[in-house]
């Protein structure tokens, strides 16, 4: 596109008609859907309004490398690009698609707009998980949008040198390029920049701008292989739905993940137990353990009705037992609250509690069997 002056004084730029931002103006309208969705599915205690909360994000979907590589979650590829951290992330993002769409999509078209908001996407989602620390957390549609403003950057050299347009896409492209990509502005409203995201996201982005710029004739308006973007528009739109599913499947057991004692704060040994015991129960009282270790400990202590209180609620979290830990634990809490009632001389109800840890060969088996609560 040239600019081309008119009688009145105006270029063919300015006079032309443009059309609406119809991709960019649905993907911002997408997000700002999926972080009302952050808002009302939030997870009791995980962050505010204003800023979900790492439980509440992984649970939608964030970026977690071990769930992606380690537990096959794959979909989260889509759904993380969707989501952000806050208000200001969210800002930010949106403002920034609106740039890249004044800059890019009126070239393009919506069609190839979109699909380079997807490859994008996955080249920033596929660089984090390669580059980034296993414990880091990432949301956001940055990757894409670095995408956009790289393709832009490479497109931009299809314009003649002097004109408007090429200087306002590479001046554009840059001016965002540059401070994104550079670690500058790192916790910025108190929250990290996936800096592997943007840069794997604008290494895709510019790749797909250099494949068009190659093959798009100076004389076509359009850019070729409709077909090819309409595919890969469709396939992030399928993968935001299949995403959308697995929120739905696993958003419950998610949900009670915020109950669970982490790893680093479980006791070592017994005496640290007894120590802690009260304290763990009184800050994750869903988590079976917390019952556990308080009733070793009242046990300890003859406390016998205080611990068989305790091991009743351990057994009584079956939600809890199911989600996060082996068959075992529920054995394990089954052989002690019978041995514990065979020894207040309840018997008939010892052995019930028993029987569905008999049915199973091994070491608590035969301890059952050696105290006569397994039926032959």
């Amino acid at each position: 596109m040239r600019d081309i002056p008119l009688p009145d004084g105006r270029d063919a730029v300015s006079a032309y008609q443009r059309p609406p931002l119809t991709a960019t103006l649905g993907l911002i309208g997408a997000i700002l859907a999926v972080y009302l969705c952050e808002a009302v599915f939030r997870i009791d205690g995980s962050g505010t309004l204003f800023d979900p909360g790492i439980s509440t994000l992984v649970a939608l979907g964030a970026l977690d490398k071990s769930l992606v590589v380690e537990g096959g979650q794959w979909w989260r590829l889509f759904s993380a690009p969707l989501l952000h951290g806050g208000v200001p992330h969210l800002a930010l993002n949106s403002l920034a698609l609106l740039f890249a769409g004044a800059a890019l999509e009126r070239v393009v078209g919506p069609i190839w707009f979109a699909a380079i908001f997807v490859v994008g996407a996955l080249g920033g989602g596929l660089a984090s998980l390669a580059i980034n620390a296993a414990d880091l957390i990432s949301v956001g549609a940055s990757g894409a949008i670095m995408g956009l403003f790289a393709a832009a950057l490479v497109i931009a050299y299809r314009f003649p040198m002097q004109s408007r347009q090429r200087r306002l896409m590479l001046s554009g492209s840059l001016g965002v390029l540059i401070p994104s990509l550079i670690p500058l502005f790192d916790g910025l409203f108190g929250q990290r920049i996936d800096f592997a995201a943007h840069i794997g996201g604008a290494i895709a982005g510019g790749i797909v701008g250099g494949t068009l710029l190659g093959l798009w004739h100076p004389d076509t308006e359009a850019p070729p292989h409709r077909k090819t973007a309409i595919a890969i528009a469709v396939l992030g739109l399928c993968g935001a739905i299949f995403a959308a599913s697995q929120v739905v499947a696993t958003y419950s057991s998610q949900t009670l993940a915020v109950h669970v004692i982490p790893d680093a704060r479980l006791p070592k040994g017994m005496d640290e137990i007894r120590a802690r015991s009260a304290e763990l129960l009184a800050e994750f009282p869903r988590d079976p353990r917390s019952h556990i270790y308080r009733a070793v400990t009242l046990q300890g202590d003859n406390d016998n009705a205080g611990a068989e209180r305790e091991w009743r609620a351990a057994l009584a979290e079956r939600e809890m037992l199911r989600a996060f830990f082996k068959p075992e634990l529920e054995h394990l809490i089954r052989v002690n609250l019978a041995l514990l009632l065979k020894e207040s001389g309840r018997r008939a109800e010892a052995a019930a509690m028993a029987q569905p840890v008999c049915a199973f060969k091994g070491e608590r088996q035969i301890l059952l069997e050696n105290a006569g609560l397994c039926r032959r």
